[in-house]
């Protein structure tokens, strides 16, 4: 579909997508194809991932001690990790400071808006990661990752 000549997702597609993030192996897979693309990207999935599980558990009225034990986990690992850079995924810093503000509010929407700007960059690889897995047989597709990765690593180097 063009709306302005600009590709619109259908809902199907982001239910495709959010559906991935959920299952571990094409998650995995998925992390890694976007670790080629850029350094905090497959932090963005980790996130995403772990948000799920954090929502999942305040859905599950678990005591308040634990669920505010996996804020502090998912704030100390993504939004102000003690190894730098603090941020460790690609969210604005005022986003990353709203958290850091509200990190006491027990709710499941805390991390609401950092997943919702995750999902949206990493939605983004999304076409091309189908591409890419249709292109091969599944069986095949991480040879060709790792290679890719290899040279990836050799530029970095050299």
């Amino acid at each position: 579909q063009h709306v302005d000549s600009k590709w619109v997702s259908s809902s199907s597609e982001i239910i495709a997508f959010r559906n991935a993030l959920l299952n571990p192996v094409t998650a995995n897979l998925f992390q890694y194809f976007v670790s080629l693309k850029g350094d905090l990207l497959e932090n963005g999935v980790l996130f995403w991932q772990e948000v799920q599980k954090y929502k999942d558990l305040c859905h599950s009225h678990c005591d308040d001690a634990t669920v505010q034990k996996k804020i502090t986990a998912i704030i100390d690992c993504f939004i102000n990790s003690a190894i730098p850079p603090a941020l460790q995924i690609d969210i604005p810093p005022q986003q990353a400071k709203k958290i850091l503000e509200h990190r006491k509010e027990l709710g499941p929407y805390i991390f609401r808006e950092a997943q919702m700007t995750i999902f949206a960059l990493l939605f983004k690889f999304w076409p091309k990661f189908c591409k890419f897995q249709s292109d091969l047989a599944s069986g095949k597709i991480l040879l060709p990752l790792e290679r890719k990765k290899g040279k990836t690593m050799q530029k970095k180097r050299g």
